[in-house]
Formats: C-alpha cells, sequence, structure tokens
C-alpha cells in the first residue's frame, strides 16, 4: 500500500511538507507517479528510524 506524504508525515509528527521535500532531495525512498506525484512505502521507511531510549542519567540531560 502506497502513502501520500501527508500520511508519512503525520505517522512521523513531521511538519506537513518535510517528507515531499526529503523524496524530492532522493533522502527519503519514494515512488513517483506517472503524473509526477510522489507516494511512499512504509515498509522501506520504517527501517530507516532508530529507537532512541530516554535515559535517567542527569548527566546526559540537557537544559535549556
Amino acid at each position: 500500500m502506497l502513502l501520500y506524504p501527508e500520511d508519512v508525515d503525520c505517522r512521523l509528527n513531521w511538519p506537513l511538507g518535510r517528507a515531499e521535500r526529503l523524496a524530492r532531495r532522493k533522502c527519503l525512498p519514494h515512488v513517483v507517479l506517472p503524473d509526477g506525484s510522489i507516494r511512499f512505502c512504509w515498509s522501506e521507511i520504517e527501517p530507516l528510524l532508530r529507537h532512541v531510549a530516554a535515559t535517567t542519567d542527569e548527566s546526559e540531560v540537557t537544559r535549556c
């Protein structure tokens, strides 16, 4: 199943338009349809994500 760029933005909590911009820069795997629109396959994007565990070590916490 192919996703619209807005769907990827929503899943990753990105501002609207980021997935499409990254695809056009060839930084995110995508499919270009004959009409020029971009779609994404979640199974190609999901492996690019990296889980970062929360830390409780105060020395690693950055204060603003």
